[in-house]
């Protein structure tokens, strides 16, 4: 029996892709298959998942033109055989007990729709790094907890046996964005709940998706605009999308050494969401600028 298929895009990645299959194979949990949706590498990742896991029963690998992660998600979706999807990226870990811990919350709250656990961050250093979601509590969070951003990243499981779910976006400008936007259309009338136990490692390193501040920037707009369009939200949710829009950009123009446009996205994120400490931080550091920051450590 099939309970849980792990969804794996990938793409160009055959130096972090084994791993972390292997990281996913070491499960307590037995009942799961592992979709690796080869989104159109030019390196030799089919050769290398081939040689290594060509006859493993749950190993299920697909190889499909290049259209980018959503693209890659929705194909694997289409081929699951699972009741419920668990998403994972190719350059991550997933600890031994995160299948198990997914299966015990279902257990306790039969026909749930979604639902995540905790992740921490490793940069190659020994010891692995809180995320933001370290201090949230465990419990059920509506879609209005997202209009901020995606605290979560893709790392959460969804109910698609029966199909009730709306697709990931497959537009190529949303990439980095797709991943928050399934979230929050598929949370327009469910919640989710967030089990407080840490049951993946996320890497960082220079070519995750996140590191490119103007692509990012564009991306975020865009999914903005996207958003506005297909959500049905008062006011409030509104301002809310807005302006911690203003600050995510602010943020990344804040990164790639803008100080002009990331003072310009903090001050519009003030007018629109109010006084937050987060927005006036970034205004302060945006005006200070990065060097004298520095100096003053």
């Amino acid at each position: 029996m099939t309970f849980f298929s792990i969804i794996i895009p990938t793409y160009n990645r055959k130096d972090f892709i084994v791993e972390a299959i292997y990281t996913v194979l070491q499960q307590t949990y037995p009942h799961f298959e592992v979709l690796i949706i080869d989104d159109g590498s030019t390196d030799n990742t089919k050769q290398v998942i081939e040689s290594r896991f060509r006859n493993h029963p749950q190993v299920r690998y697909f190889y499909s033109e290049n259209r980018e992660r959503g693209a890659a998600r929705n194909f694997g979706l289409k081929e699951a055989k699972g009741n419920y999807a668990v998403f994972f990226d190719s350059d991550d870990w997933m600890k031994p007990h995160y299948l198990e811990t997914l299966n015990k919350v279902i257990e306790e709250n039969p026909g749930i729709f979604m639902l995540a656990a905790k992740y921490n961050f490793n940069s190659g250093e020994e010891k692995d790094l809180p995320s933001t979601l370290h201090y949230i509590a465990e419990g059920w969070y509506d879609r209005f907890f997202f209009l901020k951003g995606n605290k979560l990243a893709i790392n959460y499981c969804i109910k698609i046996n029966p199909r009730s779910y709306y697709d990931f976006p497959e537009d190529r400008e949303l990439v980095p964005m797709e991943d928050w936007l399934f979230l929050l259309v598929n949370l327009e009338k469910e919640k989710i709940f967030i089990k407080d136990k840490i049951c993946m490692t996320m890497r960082e390193h220079a070519d995750r998706s996140m590191s490119d501040n103007q692509k990012v920037i564009k991306a975020r707009i865009k999914a903005t605009a996207w958003l506005l369009d297909r959500l049905t939200l008062n006011k409030n949710e509104k301002k809310t999308l807005l302006a911690w829009s203003y600050y995510f950009c602010g943020i990344h123009h804040y990164l790639d050494h803008n100080r002009n446009a990331s003072v310009k996205e903090a001050i519009r994120a003030i007018k629109l969401g109010g006084v937050n400490i987060k927005f006036l931080m970034l205004l302060t550091k945006s005006i200070l600028g990065r060097r004298f920051i520095k100096m003053i450590k």
